[in-house]
């Protein structure tokens, strides 16, 4: 409860950008001392500013949210389009599965497809699909190796590239911290981008999941041209105007409902 309230209360702050801790108290129901703690750990955890009697949000394109924050964001969203993701996966498949809470909503969603080769630059990723799919039986899980990030536990550096560099997959399924027609496709840190491009480049088919909250922002680093995806999926959310220009460059979108 307490992790979906401080997601909302981010998101309320991105769309109004300033609140004060009484008005948060009347959206949430809950009391203005428990606004007071939550904007504590959120500021503590650089999500927010705290003002006099309230809050904003003031935070640059370098600024990663932590993991738990994106993951418990918009979650439903997450859910219905890494379903309509994994219905593009074919048995004999190799993919790649990028890091980012969108993409992890994924493994779930592909328990009856055999014969697969998954390969993946991200610990979470791995670990969900040891969890549930029958490695050796069903799916062949390869982890590229490489630098672990704290938080993210994602993996970078030279190793990752490089072992990206030397396959070649169907399928690469990844997630972005914005899309934007001037900006592509863009993420939050550099050493993720490295990897997430090197992933792009070794796939067929680029599948790009990106929630409506994603579009018309941009992050400080750049993962790909939209050109280059071949499929984008989100919710129905985005509005009809940013679906549009998507679709007058080229880019085919698949716009799904939220579970």
């Amino acid at each position: 409860m307490k992790n979906s309230r401080q997601s909302e209360i981010v998101q309320f702050l991105d769309a109004e950008g300033m609140l004060t801790v009484t008005e948060l108290g009347k959206r949430f129901g809950v009391s203005e001392m428990t606004v007071r703690r939550d904007l504590v750990e959120l500021e503590t955890a650089g999500l927010v500013r705290r003002v006099h009697g309230g809050a904003t949000r003031a935070l640059g394109r370098a600024y990663e949210p932590p993991f738990r924050m994106r993951q418990a964001a918009a979650l439903g969203s997450k859910q219905a389009i890494a379903r309509a993701a994994a219905k593009l996966i074919a048995e004999g498949d190799a993919i790649g599965l990028d890091v980012g809470s969108t993409v992890l909503e994924m493994v779930p969603e592909f328990v009856d497809i055999d014969n697969l080769t998954v390969v993946t630059a991200s610990l979470r990723v791995a670990n969900r699909v040891a969890e549930l799919h029958a490695l050796e039986h069903s799916v062949r899980l390869i982890v590229t190796g490489g630098v672990a990030r704290a938080e993210e536990l994602s993996l970078t550096g030279q190793s990752a590239i490089e072992f990206y560099r030397n396959i070649r997959l169907d399928k690469a399924f990844i997630s972005v911290g914005g899309v934007s027609n001037e900006g592509g496709a863009t993420e939050f840190n550099l050493e993720d981008a490295e990897v997430k491009r090197a992933l792009i480049n070794s796939s067929e088919e680029v599948v790009v999941l990106a929630d409506s909250s994603k579009f018309g922002q941009t992050g400080f680093a750049y993962v790909a041209d939209l050109r280059r995806v071949s499929c984008l999926i989100t919710d129905s959310g985005i509005g009809e105007k940013v679906l549009s220009d998507l679709r007058g460059i080229g880019v085919s979108v698949t716009v799904v409902d939220p579970v």
